[in-house]
C-alpha cells in the first residue's frame, strides 16, 4: 500500500492492528521462539513504575497480555488484574503460567477494538 495521506496511514496502521486472531494464534504455537515477551518475567517499565511508586495496587486492564507475564507481576504486586489477547493459544499459556504461580488474573479472549466494559472500570491501562 503507497501512503500518500493521513487517511493512508491511518487505514493502514487500523488494518495492522486488526491482525487475524489465526495470525496470533499461529506466531504462540512456538513457544521455543526467542521473543522478550515469550520470557516469565515482566516488563522493566512496569517494575519501574513499582519501584519508583508511579503505580499502586489497583484494578488493572492489560491490552495484548500474551502469555501473561505483566499480568501475573501485577497480580504479585496486589493489582486486580484483567488480562485480553485475541489469541486463544497466548491466552492457554498464560493460563498455566498463572496456576503455577498460583495469582488470580481474569483473562478474556477478545479483540481489543470489541471490548464493552463500563467507563472508570480500571484504575491503570497498560499495552
Amino acid at each position: 500500500m503507497l501512503i500518500k495521506s493521513n487517511e493512508d496511514l491511518l487505514i493502514l496502521l487500523d488494518h495492522l492492528l486488526r491482525e487475524p486472531q489465526h495470525f496470533w494464534n499461529n506466531f504462540y504455537d512456538d513457544t521455543c521462539r526467542k521473543v522478550p515477551f515469550f520470557v516469565n518475567k515482566p516488563d522493566e517499565n512496569l517494575v519501574h513504575y513499582f519501584e519508583k511508586e508511579m503505580i499502586f495496587p489497583s484494578k488493572v486492564l492489560e491490552l495484548g497480555c500474551g502469555v501473561g507475564r505483566n499480568a501475573i507481576y501485577l497480580a504479585k504486586k496486589g493489582c486486580s488484574m484483567v488480562g485480553v489477547d485475541l489469541s486463544e493459544n497466548a491466552l492457554e499459556w498464560a493460563k498455566k503460567r498463572i496456576s503455577e504461580e498460583d495469582v488470580n488474573v481474569e483473562l478474556v479472549c477478545a479483540n481489543i477494538f470489541d471490548l464493552d466494559f463500563q467507563q472508570e472500570s480500571f484504575d491503570f491501562i497498560y499495552d
